[in-house]
Order: C-alpha cells, then structure tokens, then sequence
C-alpha cells in the first residue's frame, strides 16, 4: 500500500493546495531555505512504518499510520492557511491530527508548521486472502 502516495494524491486533489504549492509537494525531501522564496512548501515525513492492527480471525485488517506534514513558507498567514487546509484534508482522509510546532526562524524568516497526523487504513489486499 502506497500510503504517501495516497496522501499527495489527496492532498493535490485540495484546489487551494494544489494552487499554492503542488510543484513544492516532497516526501522526506526539506527544502533549501533559498527555495521557499518561490512560495510554500509542503514535507510529508512519515514517522513510523504502517503497523498492523485490528485483527480478526487471526487476520490484521488495518495499517495503523503516523505521518508528520510540514508546511514553510516566508508568509505566516499562508503557512497557517495552507496548514488549515491540509489538516481538513487529512481529517477527510481518516487522519486526526496531533501534536504539532509552529515556529519562525529569524535568520531566514521562514514560517514553519508541522502537525503529525495518525490515523488507519483498511488493507486493499483482504478480498485475495
């Protein structure tokens, strides 16, 4: 299962996110700080590898996830609008939200906001058991 690719597709599916940052869109991947001049971007960083759970008649029936997505930007309002969204998104895909940190670095003047979101996925492959 693909999960990060399951989270960017859902995630450019957003008009607004798609708009303000879905060429800037990396998994593991942090941005130079002189490329965030070119507007917002957005990490996906998974933090634990899919676990099972949920079992059933000796079967795991979901992935149990745990992601953290940052959004920088030089625009506190946009990095907050932006992480807004994302979180929408995340809560519509069956993510809810955690801890998180929002902070500014003054040498760069770079808005950071990073929100780890946790959440389950039925397995895909339980029909060919």
């Amino acid at each position: 299962m693909d999960v990060l690719g399951m989270i960017y597709n859902a995630l450019i599916a957003d008009s607004y996110i798609k708009e303000k940052a879905s060429r800037r869109i990396k998994f593991y991947d942090f941005p130079e700080t002189s490329s965030v001049t070119s507007g917002p971007n957005i990490i996906i960083d998974p933090l634990d590898v899919p676990l099972p759970k949920d079992f059933a008649d000796d079967t795991w029936l979901t992935y149990d996830c745990l992601f953290q997505i940052e959004v920088w930007s030089k625009n506190r309002i946009a990095t907050n609008e932006l992480s807004g969204h994302i979180r929408n998104v995340m809560w519509n895909f069956g993510f809810s939200q955690g801890t998180g940190v929002d902070e500014w670095d003054e040498d760069t003047g770079i808005f950071r906001v990073a929100r780890r979101y946790q959440g389950k996925l039925y397995r895909d492959d339980l029909d060919t058991l």
